[in-house]
């Protein structure tokens, strides 16, 4: 009977146990913060990163919910990986077997964004490591006159503006430059640099995450005139953190800077795996108007026209003139016969 008594005492402790089972998820990993989902936890206990400290610990909930650890204030910082083991404890005064430990890695990578339980490194057999792969994105676009043009049409006149940007959550800890751009099958830049600078210009760095270049637009030969597509795009070198720049052959740096003594440049940095963007616009040539065989016909009639008219003219002038003469000489005449009479008398 007793025996039975401890029985259903060690299942009802087991199960009491086994109740306890929280799911966490990593949402988000960047150089800054650490961001998590907690489903299932505990009301009264805490969630923290092991060895870092009250800074990084937080007060649990059940059900579902959200915590942002800082990793300024729990003093870490990752550069290209960083692993870590986050608490997962039921009760915040003290620890039990039942509480979590789940090993985070933060991993900087261009690959798929991917949570995976491919680590081994806990405590407990229990407790499965999750590995949190960060790709960053970007986006090309394409302006003129400060208005987004992209997919749009310009003159081969007009001034277009190229901006390459991060996307927003990624820019406090990657940077880009360009390693190689085409505008349709013309190559533009190789090697992060220019290829004809009279074509297109160095790109310049405005701020981390941000590059661009302005140029006068451009397009392929076109015999037959009228608009022309020209797709634009670029490979873009990822760096975690700032990007080192590249010296060009005209003593310029990818960036728009002049070459100066950058000895350390060529030190090894967090180069990723490459991304690629693009864009696409129309470019349209000015209208010139040329006069067609039409045209030419009434220019010729109406020239035909005015040369008659001065004929006509020109022959009233010369016969107003006879007339006038013939007037001239009979009144000549009179005057000379009345002076002679006059004489007489």
């Amino acid at each position: 009977m007793v025996s039975k008594v401890l029985i259903t005492m060690s299942l009802m402790v087991l199960g009491a146990l086994a109740q306890f089972n929280p799911i966490l998820e990593v949402t988000s990993c960047t150089r800054s913060k650490l961001e998590l989902t907690l489903t299932d936890g505990a009301d009264g206990g805490i969630i923290y990163i092991q060895g870092q400290g009250a800074a990084c610990r937080q007060l649990t909930t059940s059900g579902v919910s959200y915590y942002t650890i800082d990793f300024g204030s729990c003093g870490i910082q990752w550069l290209q990986e960083e692993s870590f083991k986050v608490i997962v404890q039921k009760k915040s005064l003290y620890q039990t077997g039942d509480d979590k430990q789940i090993p985070v890695m933060c991993i900087a990578d261009l690959g798929d964004l991917t949570v995976s339980n491919s680590l081994d490194v806990a405590d407990k057999d229990d407790d499965a490591g999750l590995n949190k792969t960060v790709k960053p994105t970007a986006t090309m676009t394409l302006y003129s006159n400060g208005e987004n043009i992209n997919g749009g049409t310009v003159k081969l006149t007009d001034i277009v503006t190229l901006v390459m940007q991060l996307d927003a959550e990624y820019i406090e800890d990657f940077d880009i430059k360009a390693k190689s751009c085409f505008a349709d099958n013309i190559e533009i830049i190789s090697n992060a640099c220019p290829v004809d600078t009279e074509l297109f210009p160095h790109i310049n760095s405005i701020s981390q995450g941000l590059i661009q270049a302005q140029f006068g637009a451009f397009r392929t030969t076109s015999l037959a005139g009228g608009s022309v597509s020209m797709p634009f795009s670029c490979t873009l070198q990822v760096c975690l953190g700032s990007c080192s720049y590249t010296t060009c052959s005209d003593g310029f740096v990818s960036y728009g800077r002049k070459k100066r003594a950058l000895a350390k440049r060529q030190a090894e940095e967090n180069n990723m795996e490459d991304i690629s963007v693009g864009s696409s616009i129309s470019i349209t040539t000015d209208e010139v108007t040329i006069e067609s065989p039409d045209d030419d016909n009434n220019t010729c009639m109406n020239s035909a026209a005015f040369a008659a008219l001065m004929t006509v003219l020109t022959a009233g002038m010369v016969s107003s003139f006879g007339a006038f003469v013939v007037v001239f000489r009979k009144f000549m005449d009179n005057k000379r016969v009345l002076m002679h009479l006059n004489s007489k008398g």
